[in-house]
Formats: structure tokens, C-alpha cells, sequence
């Protein structure tokens, strides 16, 4: 296996952490906006990703991998010079639209353009190692920036956004020293491939037939309910720290000085993401000593059980926060390896990206449901909710028609 391709595959994914603003997003658009503006604003992302996803999938299909990837790359830099700029409720609603599209012509055509890679170069049962080291390695990038956003935004908040322009605009310069895939898309020949490609008249049949058939049938139902989950429960984080750790926040120091509240989350942050990578790293070797199996049974469960848990014991929220940002780090390869094995190459983004609808798709009432939880109760009972819904849903999900039967049957 080429180690210098691998290498700036990896380098790649570098380049799209966001690192510099995650911490201090969300207390960034707050300066301009009120909090029924900014719930809008978040409830506008998560419907045009959902939106997004199938057509944004179609155009990696239809165009090549890395044109999909460009077109991420360029919506980011866009979005984010927008911040920069942007003092208002209206502005703020064109860059977040840019940012929902630039997720979405990720989501699919990223993990589609390495499992060709591999499969036309070296191995495909390489991809669960070598996505979850490339995760790992925009994590461990993510760790660095956090903190350094943290602090630049204690200087000027517009900096963390400089700095994240200059780290994601380097992605599109890398992207265009990749290979594109012999087979299909970006290199591949047109005349011979005139049959093989998707027209947008079939890429909705397609992923019904493939996501209403088995085996994939109960596997994205189980999954897509968990990963759903899961960013739920991640949204009340902060939420979350702020209600069971408060004092301890307030009193942080450093020489006898309270640490400003974008460096706190920054480290923060930065904790709960060196879990993030190093679950990512070994998601391959999770997967070869467990088996994929073993893995959907185990962490979703063990998980969901840690959201309950903050209800009766405090000192059970900060492994709840680990194992929110860990668990769907550590399967998210597994899970992308086993759909990209059940799906042919044509319409491979577009199955990719409808699954990352899919689970969104799930999420949306799960977030409302949450915050009408946490207004009329607290954060914390918000969070255990989201757990009993998916023991429940993956008990009768099991029980009904198991995934792990039918993929081995299949």
C-alpha cells in the first residue's frame, strides 16, 4: 500500500476539522442573534442537510468524488468568511445554508472516493482502519485547534474564523493531489461508463430498494436510531456541564486568575475529542478483535445506559460525555465499511449520504422532544429520555428483525 497516498489522504482530513470554532460557536452567534433565532438557525441547517443529502450524493455519483468534495471545501471557506462578517439574523441565515451544503456534499462522496481507492489500489478491507485513522487524525488536529480557538477567541472572537479559513481553504489544494477512482468518477473514462452511472431519475429508487430490502434493512433502522441518538445527547453538553458543574467552572484559575469562558470550553472540548480520536484510531482493530457484530451490540447499549445514569449519580456525567463523543466516533467506520460493502459503485455516494439523512432525518424530533423535556424538567432528564427511547427502540428492532441475522444470512 502506497504510504504517500495514505499520507495525504490523511492530511486531508487534517484539513477539514473545524477545530478553531467548535468551542466557541454557539457563544459567537449569540452576540448577534437572540435564542428563538438561533434555535431557527439550527433548525434551518438540519433541514436542508436533510434535504441536501440525496441530491448532494447524486452530484458525487454523476460528476466524480472530488468535484463533490471541492464544491465542500468551497462552501466552507464561504460560510466561514461569511461569520466573519456577518452581524445579523438575515446574513446569518445564507451562511448557514452554505455550511448545511457543505456537509452534505461531504457526507457521502468522502468515505465513497476511499473505499474505491482501496478497492481499485489495494484492499477495501483495509477501509475501516485506514477511515478511522483518517478520523483520528482530524480529531487530534481538532484537539490542537480547540484550545488555540479558545484562546484567539479571548482576543477577538473573529480570529478562531480566520484561522479555521486558513485551515480548511489549504483542504482544496491537497484534494487536487489525490487520485480519483480508475472505475468510476473522477478519473474513470466517460464512454465506458455511460451505463454505469446513476441518472437523478434513479438515484431515489435506488436507495429505497437498498435501504427497504435486507440486510441493510434493520441495520440502518438500528443504527441510524443510535447515531440519531446520540447527536441529540450531544447537543446538551454544554447544557448539561453548565447544570451539574457550575461552581466548579465558575471557580477555574489559573495563577490566581479566572480562565475566560471561551479557554474553559476549549479545554473542554479538547478532552472530549482525544477520546473521539483515539476511538477512531482503533475502530479497525475494535472491529477485527469484537467483530462488527459484537461492537453494534455492546457500545449503543453500554452507551444509552450512560445517558440514564446522570439522573441518580452525578459523577456518572462525565463518562456519559465520553462516551457521547467516543461511541459514534469508534463506529462510524465499521458502519460505512459494512454499507459500503452491500452497495455497487454506482450510487455508492448516494446510499451514503442517504443514510447520513436518514439518521438526521431521526434526530429532528428527537431535538424538540428534548428541549420541551428540558425547559419543563432539566437537561439532564432531556438526556436520559433520549436513552430509554433508544433501549426501547433497539430492543423491539432486535427482537422484530435482527440486523445481525439477517446480514449473516445475506
Amino acid at each position: 500500500m502506497s504510504s504517500r497516498l495514505i499520507g495525504k489522504y490523511y492530511l486531508f482530513q487534517a484539513t477539514r476539522s473545524v477545530g478553531f470554532i467548535s468551542p466557541i460557536f454557539t457563544l459567537f452567534v449569540l452576540r448577534d442573534v437572540s435564542f428563538t433565532q438561533y434555535g431557527a438557525l439550527s433548525a434551518l441547517s438540519s433541514t436542508l442537510v436533510v434535504l441536501g443529502e440525496v441530491p448532494t450524493g447524486y452530484v458525487g455519483d454523476r460528476y466524480g468524488r472530488r468535484t463533490s468534495l471541492a464544491l465542500s471545501v468551497v462552501f466552507t471557506v464561504l460560510s466561514l468568511l461569511g461569520f466573519v462578517v456577518a452581524q445579523s439574523f438575515w446574513p446569518y441565515v445564507l451562511f448557514y445554508a452554505l455550511w448545511a451544503l457543505a456537509l452534505t456534499f461531504a457526507s457521502g462522496s468522502a468515505d465513497a472516493w476511499l473505499y474505491e481507492v482501496l478497492e481499485e489500489r489495494f484492499d477495501a478491507d483495509d477501509f475501516t482502519r485506514i477511515r478511522g485513522r483518517g478520523a483520528s487524525v482530524m480529531r487530534w488536529t481538532s484537539v490542537v485547534t480547540m484550545v488555540a480557538g479558545g484562546a484567539l477567541y479571548a482576543v477577538d472572537p473573529r480570529y478562531p474564523f480566520v484561522a479555521s479559513v486558513a485551515l480548511n481553504g489549504l483542504g482544496l489544494a491537497v484534494l487536487f493531489t489525490l487520485p480519483g477512482s480508475r472505475r468510476y468518477g473522477d478519473d474513470a473514462d466517460e464512454d465506458s461508463l455511460a451505463d454505469d452511472r446513476i441518472t437523478v431519475l434513479d438515484a431515489l429508487p435506488l436507495v429505497r430498494r437498498q435501504f427497504t430490502s435486507r440486510p441493510l434493512r434493520p441495520f440502518v433502522v438500528y443504527v441510524g436510531l443510535f447515531f440519531a441518538v446520540v447527536s441529540a445527547a450531544n447537543s446538551y453538553i454544554q447544557p448539561v456541564t453548565r447544570e451539574l458543574f457550575q461552581a466548579t467552572l465558575e471557580s477555574a484559575t489559573v495563577a490566581g486568575h479566572a480562565l475566560p469562558l471561551g479557554v474553559v470550553l476549549g479545554l473542554l472540548y479538547a478532552g472530549f475529542t482525544v477520546v473521539s480520536a483515539v476511538a477512531s484510531y482503533f475502530a479497525g482493530d475494535v472491529e477485527e478483535a469484537f467483530g462488527l457484530w459484537g461492537a453494534l451490540l455492546v457500545v449503543p447499549v453500554a452507551t444509552a445506559v450512560l445517558l440514564v445514569l446522570p439522573r441518580v449519580a452525578v459523577a456518572a456525567a462525565l463518562p456519559m460525555f465520553v462516551a457521547i463523543r467516543g461511541s459514534k466516533a469508534l463506529l462510524l467506520p465499521m458502519v460505512n465499511g459494512h454499507l459500503n460493502d452491500h452497495v455497487g459503485s454506482a450510487g455508492r455516494a448516494t446510499t451514503l449520504s442517504a443514510f447520513s439523512m436518514l439518521w438526521r432525518l431521526l434526530r429532528v424530533p428527537m431535538v424538540i422532544a428534548a428541549g420541551v423535556a428540558a425547559d419543563a424538567v432539566t437537561e439532564t432528564a432531556a438526556v436520559a429520555g433520549l436513552g430509554v427511547v433508544f433501549l426501547v427502540g433497539a430492543g423491539v428492532t432486535w427482537l422484530v428483525d435482527s440486523p445481525a441475522e439477517r446480514s449473516a444470512a445475506a
